[in-house]
């Protein structure tokens, strides 16, 4: 199960959570970016779909960060480099909520990414090495979120290079990809031209954080026609020896537009709202499955 990031819209996921496990759909491994870490961390430390539900109904804006317009309005204007918001509410949030020792000894895999800033390199971490500044990094939003320091190494969210992270599922071998997308755009259907600038910018945002995603998932099919390696990524791809034909990728997503203002809005009426598009969304796609 690969969970994209997309801040606030991570309720999402919470509903999808619990139409597969109402189905017993366990996944292996499960690879999460930004928000996507976060869940794909609850999860394998053995949360249960009412507990994480129960944990994005509970959310607000005072517990996952704090800051000021004042502060915004100020930081926007120095020449030094300081970030807009605190997340030590998050960091408390995690120590509250996960449990590190049930995530470290799970027998699902859990892979999330980050941002190296200095060596401008995408990696990923994974249990049985999970900590809360592997998650705080992974979710660092750049400029509004500071980096966290992992050994000395500061790292932004995984989001700016992979906010889908199908690539690591694929190495580790994974031949039945179930990936759970923050956005319509990635859906299997065709979407209309945006009718405003405000529907434009959120389209381009959103296929900016679909990016490295399309990316790997057409490189595969591309890869699947041909008889002979003659691109970049087949060589790549075969270079950790992967039979094309038996990776199958399946994506479930919103069926809307959600807004830009939804990434960070952390309101309960927006997390039931999601929890429920989730969960409706995974069975349907279920029932079309079947």
């Amino acid at each position: 199960m690969v969970l994209s990031g997309g801040g606030a819209r991570g309720a999402y996921q919470a509903g999808v959570f619990r139409a597969l496990e109402e189905r017993k759909w366990k996944p292996d491994i499960i690879c999460g970016t930004s928000v996507g870490a976060i869940n794909a961390c609850a999860i394998g430390s053995g949360m249960k779909s009412q507990e994480l539900i129960n944990l994005w109904l509970d959310l607000n804006q005072g517990k996952v960060m704090r800051y000021s317009l004042n502060r915004i309005f100020t930081e926007l204007f120095r020449k030094s480099y300081a970030p807009l918001a605190d997340t030590t509410p998050l960091r408390k949030l995690l120590e509250q909520k996960l449990d590190f020792t049930k995530l470290n000894h799970s027998e699902i895999r859990v892979i999330i990414s980050a941002v190296n800033i200095l060596s401008a390199e995408l990696e990923f971490f994974r249990n049985p090495d999970l900590k809360k500044e592997h998650i705080l990094a992974s979710s660092a939003i750049p400029l509004f979120f500071p980096w966290s320091l992992v050994n000395g190494t500061p790292y932004w969210d995984g989001g700016v290079m992979a906010n889908t992270p199908i690539l690591p599922a694929i190495t580790e071998g994974a031949e039945e990809i179930l990936v759970i997308l923050l956005s319509p755009v990635g859906r299997d259907t065709r979407m209309l031209l945006p009718k405003n600038k405000t529907e434009a910018l959120e389209r381009l945002y959103e296929l900016y954080l679909l990016g490295s995603y399309k990316n790997i998932e057409q490189g595969i099919e591309f890869q699947k026609e041909l008889s002979q390696p003659k691109s970049a990524i087949e060589y790549f791809l075969r270079s950790f020896q992967i039979k094309f034909e038996n990776i199958k990728i399946k994506t479930i997503a919103p069926r809307e537009f959600l807004g830009l203002g939804s990434f960070l809005n952390f309101k309960k009426e927006q997390a039931r709202d999601l929890i429920a598009r989730g969960y409706q969304d995974a069975s349907d796609f279920f029932v079309q499955e079947h």
